[in-house]
């Protein structure tokens, strides 16, 4: 059986181009999945100098192939979880210091940036004070008060 040929053969520095221009797309987008294609679309316009491919069919099938190929053999080797940096979430957690406030009757404690409602208020509370923060729980502030601040 035939084909019939309904794309012409592509010429050799046409694919070169097209895959390299998906490289550099690659650049900005960062996924790692138009790289592979480029690279497919450099092999086959390289092979085109040394094998009768035929059609333009027959080169976009062998590129998209090598694309899929490599990029189901290489992307996860590539994108580690190692890559990416751990978040740190010290926003709630307790141990460091914060200064008390007062807003509309209620005692607030600014902590790593943020306002907490403190969960366990005494009397001897005043606006300025430093205070240490045990933990962060249902959205409000325990502190400790066994520290002479």
């Amino acid at each position: 059986m035939t084909s019939i040929g309904l794309l012409e053969l592509i010429p050799n520095w046409w694919l070169i181009a097209l895959g390299l221009a998906l490289i550099g797309i690659e650049v900005f987008f960062g996924l790692f999945i138009l790289l592979w294609f480029g690279i497919g679309f450099v092999v086959v316009g390289t092979l085109g100098w040394f094998v009768d491919f035929g059609d333009g069919e027959i080169q976009l099938i062998f590129a998209t192939a090598i694309g899929t190929v490599l990029l189901f053999a290489f992307r996860r080797k590539l994108i580690t979880r190692g890559n990416a940096e751990a978040e740190t979430t010290s926003t709630y957690e307790g141990g460091d210091m914060g200064q008390i406030q007062r807003h509309q009757d209620t005692w607030q404690i600014y902590y790593h940036g943020t306002h907490w409602q403190i969960a366990n208020p005494r009397d001897d509370l005043h606006v300025g004070q430093m205070r240490k923060v045990i933990e962060i729980k249902q959205n409000q502030a325990w502190l400790s008060y066994d520290d002479p601040i």
